[in-house]
């Protein structure tokens, strides 16, 4: 014969009670044990940690989406004057030895004429921000390598312009 009941659950941040009980509020019973318990879970994490995870990584992918638009952009006008230097942009942090064995190995590392080289580069722009000032106040026609390394400066770091407000 079957007997009317009631299951009371107390939930709660990490755990869950539960028991059943018959209409005079006494537990009921099943296979000589009376039924009620509670399950203990692990402490909530808070989700800030895994949002900020999240969102670097969709930061970083927007990024990266942004430089290789950038460098389809170029690329056609880039392989008539250094069919190479993406290569050797990607590869600038490499260790010798890492690197690819289509590069000439030699201590250039972003230009390989031998009429511009990269001490020459750092000579005549100590920091990107030279470079970029140089590109916007002179009119006459640069290296497309040079416009490159400025737009790619300016899109890879853009900069946020939200502000908190305080």
């Amino acid at each position: 014969m079957k007997q009317p009941y009631s299951i009371g659950l107390d939930i709660g941040t990490n755990s869950v009670g539960w028991a059943v009980i018959n209409e005079d509020f006494r537990l009921h019973r099943y296979k000589h044990q009376n039924m009620w318990g509670a399950h203990l879970f692990d402490e909530a994490q808070k989700a800030a940690t895994r949002r900020s995870f999240r969102s670097s990584r969709r930061r970083l992918a927007r990024r990266k989406r942004r430089i290789t638009l950038l460098q389809r952009i170029f690329d056609n006008e880039m392989q008539k004057v250094d069919p190479h230097f993406y290569l050797r942009l990607s590869e600038s942090m490499l260790h010798v030895g890492d690197k690819s064995s289509t590069l000439e190995l030699d201590a250039n590392i972003l230009f390989a004429d031998r009429s511009f080289t990269d001490k020459s580069y750092r000579e005549k722009y100590p920091t990107i921000y030279h470079l970029r000032s140089d590109l916007f106040h002179n009119s006459k026609k640069q290296d497309i390598r040079l416009v490159y390394l400025a737009l790619h400066h300016i899109i890879k770091y853009r900069g946020n312009f939200w502000s908190r407000a305080e």
